[in-house]
């Protein structure tokens, strides 16, 4: 993978999740990650952005900064936005044992997230939320397997 950098930014709007995702996965494609990576990236764009159009914003729309680096065998993509402040690795995993009736609401998706994305980070900076989702290429050592 060569070294590359793409940003773009979308009005965080529930109906711009699929061009979203397009955008993403079309750079994950070019990047020559696993078809699986691609299909796992696709779900886990669908949970992060929703989230961020439903919660991040108290007067939405807001905005979400999509931003695409590739690289020495690993894709990374970060979702900035400027709306509360959300630490999602910070809720509680949900109990998948528990049966629907005893489950607490919330939780599934980010649990979901971070069992398909290879590496997972949170940080506030600045103002902005920024969660980054990093993808190994299938050769590398941190890539989990298919």
């Amino acid at each position: 993978m060569q070294e590359v950098k793409k940003k773009k930014v979308f009005p965080a709007k529930v109906k711009l999740i699929p061009e979203i995702s397009e955008y993403v996965s079309d750079c994950a494609e070019k990047a020559e990650l696993h078809p699986k990576q691609v299909i796992h990236l696709k779900v886990a764009i669908d949970e992060v952005v929703a989230n961020i159009c439903h919660y991040a914003y108290q007067k939405p729309p807001g905005e979400v900064l999509i931003q695409i680096e590739i690289g020495k065998g690993r894709f990374a993509v970060d979702f900035i936005d400027e709306g509360v402040p959300f630490d999602p690795l910070t809720v509680n995993e949900p109990d998948i044992n528990a049966g629907l009736a005893d489950r607490e609401v919330g939780g599934l998706g980010i649990f979901l997230v971070r069992r398909i994305i290879d590496e997972v980070h949170y940080k506030r900076d600045g103002g902005k939320n920024i969660l980054t989702l990093v993808l190994y290429a299938p050769d590398g050592k941190n890539h989990k397997e298919y």
